[in-house]
């Protein structure tokens, strides 16, 4: 008894062979219906009734195109079931209504049932829901499709290489490397030979790279298009491993990025030039100092030696990493002075330089130089040139200097004479070395001009102190050798030249015994400098002694002085003060005075009173007649008796001193010490404070008397 379409009870019978069918398909997995010729359900089974949603009785005895098929799908059913019950299979994806009136996506197979005489008596049909299979696909679809618009309309080409098959590339990839789709070999060998061969070694170690550590790789490498432009490529790749890990290949994408590259390329240049400016400014802004230095240090320099110092070490490192300055003023003569900014490597140097002295006929470096008065420059260290190095002193054994470069590490040097109107009177030399720098035309035209400046100021320095040399020997000719002892009393005498001059000055003094217990104290001042006022002051002192030890009077004496100056004819003046010193009763002493043009003498008591001794009197020299006074002090036990010239007071403001200002700078350097050395050591300081010696434009004499 089956139920028919009508839902009525009715007889309907079933064909045995669909009955012997039933019972398997109750144990199928699937979703199984069986139907008859007429497409009526004859059975439903478990794994249907839960995947569509209907009891087995609502739908058994039903037509399948009613129950299961939506509305405007039954048409194609029909065809189906027709070409089943003809004997036919088929297999594809169905819609099936649910009993909650929604859909389930299928996938059906569909047989046809035979009965023993091998008619076809109804279908068979298994389904499996792919519902959620259809779902992923659709949207694995959607984005492949996504992708694939995305890969498109970005340009980006994709390629896989599988280490059996060789290299698969798309169409944009083709175009990537500038051939046409389809030309490609397929090789690895082929696509290495597109690549630029500046990139291939790089490119190819990446990838290398990424394959031993079963990774991913990211190169930027540039091919080169038939037509000769030279393309820039990003390739992006993924190594592959099969289930054992093992290598199988890679794949990718690859991408143009000319633009963007050009555009960092460009900006990599525009920092690079922008540096470079930077760097050549700055190294102008250095030059120029360096220049200024040079021209600095040449104004404060007191010797020869000092302006070198200053020199070499202003040309580091704004010039090199060394600086050695060879100095040669004269035949067999040699100074050389080196800086660097490490002093331990300056000692290490001057070491050397003490076993290796200088060699004129060296046939490199300042020697050469020196020689040649040609600029010798080495803008790059390289084999052939430490070669040459190595065999340009022959004193020093090869190991050693091989040692010495190594540790040198030297890269550039320039070597340039000091040329003045005497000739080369020596070299600089600028070395680069660890600051690894490479000297250039400009470095060689800038150490040239250095060395003009250098030259002429050194030479001047140096010919200045050879003229002071000479001056101050013919100064400590017209001074007395050694002073006489005066007992009961103490004498100190100083002579500063002043660090301006380089001719004899005109100042001078004299200290000497007259009579048993009777002493003269002179001292005086030529106007003028050189030859002319050396030999008035050797007139000076020998007139005064030669009057005074003729027993004239104090006022005679400078009257002997004047007349022996106008006989001269020399045209110059002088000043001086001619005192004597003896025994007073009640152990005093007497000390007698009297000045001509000069500055009078200072007299600090021992309680610290100040005061001057005697008058202003004529300047000798200038006229026949001249007018002194005589004057006498009485001097005790710690009195003392300072005599100087007017290079003490004639500075220029505002150091200048005032008669004043003079007293107590003489009475606090008096009251400094207890001999008269140590008040002459105090006074010099004191002096010295006002305005440094070698800043005075005039020499400066003092002697310095004090009673025990």
């Amino acid at each position: 008894m089956e139920r028919i379409d009508d839902g009525t009870e009715a007889l309907r019978e079933v064909d045995p062979t669909l009955r012997d069918v039933r019972a398997v398909i109750q144990a199928l997995p699937r979703a199984v219906i069986l139907v008859d010729r007429d497409n009526v359900v004859v059975e439903w089974n478990r794994v249907a009734e839960r995947m569509y949603g209907r009891a087995a009785d609502e739908v058994v005895g039903r037509s399948a195109y009613d129950v299961l098929t939506p509305p405007h799908l039954v048409e194609d059913a029909r065809a189906i079931v027709e070409h089943v019950l003809a004997g036919g299979e088929w297999s594809g994806d169905v819609r099936i209504r649910t009993g909650d009136g929604g859909f389930v996506r299928t996938w059906s197979w569909m047989a046809p049932v035979r009965d023993p005489d091998g008619r076809v008596v109804g279908v068979l049909s298994a389904a499996d829901d792919v519902s959620a299979l259809r779902d992923l696909e659709s949207r694995a679809a959607t984005l492949g499709d996504q992708l694939a618009l995305a890969v498109a309309a970005g340009g980006v080409g994709t390629w896989r290489w599988d280490v059996s098959t060789g290299v698969a590339w798309d169409d944009t990839t083709h175009r990537l490397f500038g051939i046409e789709p389809g030309t490609f070999a397929g090789t690895y060998e082929a696509w290495q030979e597109l690549l630029h061969p500046e990139d291939r070694e790089r490119v190819a170690a990446a990838v290398q790279r990424a394959v031993d550590e079963r990774g991913s790789y990211v190169v930027e490498h540039r091919v080169v298009w038939p037509d000769g432009s030279v393309r820039w490529i990003e390739g992006r790749g993924q190594v592959t491993l099969d289930r054992s890990g093992e290598v199988t290949g890679t794949i990718g994408c690859s991408t143009d990025v000319t633009v963007k590259k050009l555009e960092e390329l460009n900006a990599v240049r525009r920092m690079r030039e922008a540096e470079e400016h930077a760097l050549r400014e700055r190294l102008q802004r250095e030059r120029l100092e360096f220049l200024t230095l040079i021209n600095d240090v040449a104004i404060v320099a007191s010797d020869h030696r000092e302006l070198m110092r200053g020199v070499t070490g202003a040309a580091v490192p704004r010039l090199g990493d060394w600086c050695a300055l060879h100095f040669v003023p004269e035949h067999g003569a040699h100074e050389v002075e080196v800086a660097h900014a490490d002093p331990e490597r300056v000692a290490w140097a001057k070491q050397l330089q003490a076993r290796y002295p200088w060699d004129p006929a060296a046939p490199m470096g300042p020697p050469a130089v020196v020689r040649s008065g040609r600029t010798e420059f080495i803008p790059a260290i390289d084999e052939v040139v430490a070669a040459s190095l190595k065999e340009s002193d022959p004193r020093m054994p090869a190991a050693e200097l091989e040692t010495i470069l190594d540790e040198l590490q030297l890269t550039s040097v320039i070597t340039v004479p000091l040329t003045t109107s005497r000739g080369v009177v020596g070299a600089i030399q600028f070395v680069s070395a660890e600051s690894r720098r490479h000297y250039d035309a400009a470095d060689v035209a800038l150490a040239e001009a250095a060395a003009g400046r250098i030259a002429a100021a050194l030479d001047n320095v140096w010919l200045t102190e050879q003229q002071r040399t000479i001056a101050a020997t013919l100064q400590s000719a017209l001074l007395p050798a050694r002073l006489p002892s005066i007992p009961g009393a103490d004498l100190a005498v100083r002579y500063w030249a002043a660090g301006t001059a380089s001719e004899v000055g005109g100042d001078f003094y004299d200290v000497f015994e007259l009579d048993p217990g009777r002493w003269a104290l002179v001292i005086g001042d030529v106007c003028g400098t050189g030859p002319r006022a050396a030999a008035i002051t050797a007139v000076a002192r020998h007139t005064i002694r030669a009057a005074a030890t003729h027993a004239a009077p104090h006022g005679e004496v400078l009257s002997w002085l004047n007349d022996a100056i106008l006989d001269a004819d020399g045209d110059l003046f002088c000043t001086a003060l001619f005192s004597t010193l003896e025994p007073a009763p009640g152990g005093a002493w007497r000390y007698t005075s009297v000045a001509g043009g000069h500055p009078l003498p200072v007299l600090v008591r021992a309680d610290g009173t100040v005061e001057e001794v005697g008058e202003p009197g004529t300047l000798l020299g200038s006229m026949r007649t001249t007018r002194s006074t005589t004057a006498t002090a009485q001097l005790g036990s710690g009195d003392t008796v300072v005599l100087y010239t007017d290079g003490l007071t004639d500075v220029r403001p505002p150091h200048s001193l005032s008669p004043a200002e003079l007293r107590a700078l003489v009475g606090r350097a008096a009251c400094a010490g207890t001999t008269a050395d140590q008040v002459a050591h105090a006074l010099g300081e004191a002096i010295a404070a006002v305005l440094p010696i070698p800043e005075r434009n005039d020499d400066l004499a003092v002697v310095v008397l004090r009673i025990r």
